[in-house]
């Protein structure tokens, strides 16, 4: 477990599971969410975990939380595809430490055979402001081409959100003119709504529904605005005209709540918290032995959220 720490934020990473960033407290208020199962208070592995059997498929997946990146496009149908989670040198896997200082870590995943990429993922927290920035690396690490996308996936604890019923707060995505109607990539149990609030901004709330939508003709930035209006911002490059993973998407947003129903799609994984994870996608990139693809999404934590400042 690393700790990182500023004036403004204490994050917590870890390494040993996939590089995952599994705590941000900042705010006052944990951002991230972690499955309390398999990870109790001081960040270590409970019984259960230390009882997990190799996973088989989806159903047998540990969810550990956090935020990390993984390949995309997922699937399960081609080696063009990243048959994941589970998955255990990207998801899962120990990463190694290639640098440490109070205020930035830097970990390398190993080699992964079936994708042909390793990740090397940078957390760094600034000194003088509330910030992050998180950099992610995909190497091709095999003898040939590779298509892929680098796909953060960042999990928002929103049980506090259903408890205060701010109807302000879930998600706000910054749209441009050519944004078009989400996609639903996913919908078992509902599925999130996008919600146009102005030409240039659209809000998913928060809401007991299983599901994913891709948002493309975005801004490059999503932001969670929590109960009483504290707001996480992430923000990223978009390039545009370049081709996306799931039907163009630059962002996705699943959403989950627990539920004992088993649903189509899972594979008899049943969700068992509420959460919102927000996702960012770089372009679908062709990579020659030896070439890196490069994605940075900028965390900021501000106490205005987006519907009340210019953007």
């Amino acid at each position: 477990m690393i700790q990182l720490v500023s004036p403004w934020i204490r994050a917590v990473v870890l390494p040993g599971l996939g590089g995952r960033m599994i705590s941000l407290h900042a705010g006052g208020r944990e951002w991230l969410w972690r499955n309390p199962e398999l990870l109790d208070a001081a960040f270590s592995l409970t019984d259960a975990a230390a009882r997990l059997p190799a996973p088989t498929g989806f159903s047998s997946w540990a969810n550990w939380g956090g935020d990390k990146t993984w390949p995309a496009p997922q699937g399960w149908a081609s080696d063009q595809e990243w048959a994941g989670p589970p998955d255990p040198v990207l998801d899962a896997g120990a990463y190694t430490v290639l640098e440490r200082t109070e205020l930035r870590v830097r970990m390398r995943s190993g080699d992964d055979p079936r994708t042909g990429l390793a990740i090397t993922r940078t957390i760094t927290l600034a000194r003088d402001e509330a910030t992050i920035v998180v950099d992610s690396e995909l190497e091709n690490v095999s003898d040939r081409p590779v298509r892929w996308a680098a796909w953060t996936v960042t999990q928002f604890e929103t049980e506090s959100f259903q408890a205060h019923g701010d109807d302000r707060s879930g998600v706000w995505i910054g749209l441009t003119e050519r944004h078009r109607a989400p996609v639903t990539l996913f919908a078992p149990d509902g599925a999130p709504a996008l919600e146009r609030v102005s030409p240039g901004l659209g809000r998913v709330p928060v809401r007991d529904v299983v599901g994913k939508i891709g948002v493309g003709g975005t801004a490059g930035w999503l932001a969670v605005v929590a109960p009483g209006g504290i707001t996480l911002t992430q923000r990223f490059d978009v390039r545009e005209g370049a081709a996306y993973p799931d039907g163009g998407s630059e962002i996705a947003i699943w959403m989950q709540y627990p539920t004992d129903d088993d649903l189509d799609g899972l594979d008899g994984l049943r969700p068992t918290a509420r959460l919102v994870e927000a996702e960012t996608m770089s372009p679908l990139t062709r990579l020659t032995p030896g070439e890196v693809l490069h994605h940075r999404v900028t965390w900021s934590l501000t106490d205005t959220p987006p519907f009340g400042r210019r953007e």
